[in-house]
């Protein structure tokens, strides 16, 4: 996949709070829709996750924590201010994302096998992860809507080379040809650019 430099110098310039205007502009692009937003799964506990056991029970996983769920109903409450309408809200099998979708788009969530990330997957089923995320994040959602995917932090990684932090997303605008620009991002603080810290 490339980035297409040139769009991205364009939309991601200096820090959010020093270039309103820009973060307006992208808030107005949300509205009319088009847009991938690829959450990572709000603040989880640490509870150590060695194997992967029945993806159904949420016992053994690391789970929200109760600021994470407030950071995730954050975000939701941000979006709608922003005026944006979901297609498809989908996340990763795991409790937590599963938690965090509900709590930003305040429906259930399509559960995809394909956002499904663990560190004892194998290289071959890491790299058909990344593949697969990479599709996801290049399809275009009709009728003025936003596809909200809610997943995990190493696919995208492995993908783009950013680390998104719990709870941060990344503002995606597909392209054809399984290509897509990242066009800002985006936590319980706003709308950001990519330089903000």
């Amino acid at each position: 996949m490339t980035l297409h430099r040139r769009t991205l110098l364009t939309l991601l310039p200096v820090p959010f709070v020093a270039n309103r205007a820009w973060a307006r502009e992208l808030s107005a692009d949300l509205r009319r829709g088009g847009y991938v937003i690829y959450l990572r799964h709000a603040e989880t506990d640490t509870k150590p996750e060695p194997t992967l056991g029945d993806i159904k029970d949420c016992l053994w996983q690391r789970n929200l924590t109760p600021a994470g769920k407030t950071q995730a109903t954050t975000i939701g409450q941000i979006l709608k201010e922003l005026g944006v309408r979901y297609g498809q809200v989908a996340s990763s099998p795991f409790c937590r994302c599963r938690d965090t979708a509900q709590l930003v788009a305040v429906r259930p969530a399509q559960v995809l096998p394909e956002l499904l990330y663990h560190v004892t997957q194998s290289p071959n089923e890491q790299a058909a992860g990344i593949e697969r995320l990479r599709v996801l994040l290049s399809n275009h959602e009709p009728g003025g809507r936003c596809t909200l995917l809610v997943g995990h932090a190493p696919p995208f990684k492995a993908l783009t080379g950013i680390e998104l932090a719990e709870g941060q997303a990344a503002i995606i605008l597909p392209r054809q040809t399984k290509d897509f620009d990242i066009a800002g991002f985006l936590d319980a603080k706003g709308v950001r650019s990519r330089d903000d810290g």
